[in-house]
C-alpha cells in the first residue's frame, strides 16, 4: 500500500553502528512522510534510547518504530454498531474530491449486506451533478435515496429523515455538500442541517463522520482542524488508501484528536471499503 517510508528507512540503515548521522536521516524521513514533526522526535527519541552505538539493521529500526506507532494508533480501531439505535444516522462531511460520494456507496452496501435497509438523503445541492452521482450509487448497491432538486438542505434533511423512518430503515445516511473548510456560509448550512436532525430526532445524527483523503497528507490534519472548530466530530473515513505514501498524517491525526477511524478505503469497486485495522495500517507504512 505504502512501501516508500519503509524502503527508504531500509536504505539507511545497513547493520552499522547507528550514530547521530543516521537519526538526522530518519528524523528528517519520518517528516517528510507526514508524521508531524513532535511525533517524529518521540520516535527518534525511542530509537536512540534503544540503539545508539550499536549495530542496527533497517528490520530492528522498522520493529521498533512499529512498536511505537502502533502504540498511538491502535486506540482509533472504533466500533460501528448500527444496532445501537433505531434508526442509526449518519452524517457524511468533507471537501470536494475526499471520496465522500463512493464512501457512501461503499458504505450502503455493506450495511446492507449486513442486513439492514439503509436509506440515503442527498443534501448535497450545491456541487452540480452531486445527486446524479449518488443515485447511480444507490441504484447500483439497491438502497432508496431521498432527493429534490433546488431544495434547502435543512428541508431536505427534515422531509427525507421523516421519510426514511416511516419506512423503518436501520440506517440513514446524509450525504452533504463538499464544502470546502474555510467556506463560513457552507459551514453554517451544515451546522443547521445538524441542528434539524436533532429536531425531527433526538438521537440524530448518531454519527458524523469526516472523510479525509489518504492522499491529503498535513492538508487532512488542517481540514479536521476547520471542520472540528465548528462541528462535532465522531470520527473518520480514510479514503484512497490504496496508493497513498502520505498516510503517515494518520498518526498525528490520531494523536492529536484521540478518535477513532470507523473505515477505509483502498479502491474503486464497491466491496473497497473495511474496518481500521492499526496492525495491518503500520505493517504497510513499514513495508514490514
Amino acid at each position: 500500500m505504502f512501501g516508500k517510508l519503509g524502503s527508504k528507512i531500509s536504505s539507511i540503515f545497513s547493520g552499522k553502528k547507528l550514530d547521530e548521522n543516521m537519526l538526522e536521516s530518519l528524523e528528517e524521513l519520518l517528516i517528510t512522510s507526514d508524521i508531524s514533526y513532535d511525533t517524529a522526535l518521540e520516535l527518534i527519541d525511542v530509537v536512540k534510547r534503544k540503539k545508539l552505538g550499536h549495530d542496527t539493521t533497517a528490520d530492528e529500526i522498522k520493529l521498533i518504530l512499529k512498536d511505537e506507532i502502533l502504540k498511538i494508533v491502535k486506540p482509533a480501531e472504533g466500533s460501528f454498531n448500527v444496532d445501537e439505535v433505531k434508526p442509526f444516522s449518519v452524517v457524511m462531511i468533507g471537501v470536494n474530491g475526499s471520496g465522500k460520494t463512493t464512501t457512501i456507496g461503499k458504505l450502503s452496501n455493506k450495511l446492507k449486506n449486513d442486513g439492514k435497509k439503509v436509506s440515503v438523503i442527498a443534501c448535497d445541492t450545491f456541487r452540480i451533478s452531486a445527486t446524479e452521482q449518488l443515485k447511480e450509487w444507490t441504484d447500483n448497491v439497491g438502497v432508496s435515496l431521498f432527493f429534490r432538486d433546488n431544495a434547502d438542505p435543512s428541508g431536505l434533511v427534515y422531509d427525507g429523515y421523516n421519510q426514511a423512518r416511516a419506512q423503518e430503515s436501520d440506517v440513514i445516511i446524509v450525504d452533504t455538500a463538499g464544502r470546502l473548510a474555510n467556506n463560513e456560509s457552507l459551514m453554517a448550512e451544515l451546522q443547521k442541517l445538524i441542528r434539524t436532525m436533532g429536531k425531527v430526532d433526538s438521537n440524530a445524527p448518531t454519527k458524523t463522520l469526516l472523510v479525509l483523503d489518504g492522499n491529503g497528507g498535513q492538508n487532512s490534519l488542517l481540514q479536521m482542524e476547520k471542520f472540528g472548530a465548528n462541528i462535532k466530530i465522531d470520527g473518520f473515513v480514510i479514503t484512497k488508501m490504496e496508493g497513498s505514501s502520505k498516510s503517515g498524517f494518520i498518526i498525528p491525526l490520531i494523536k492529536k484528536y484521540n478518535l477513532p477511524i470507523y473505515f477505509v478505503t483502498d479502491g474503486e469497486g464497491v466491496d473497497d471499503i473495511h474496518k481500521f485495522d492499526a496492525e495491518k495500517f503500520v505493517n504497510d507504512l513499514l513495508d514490514i
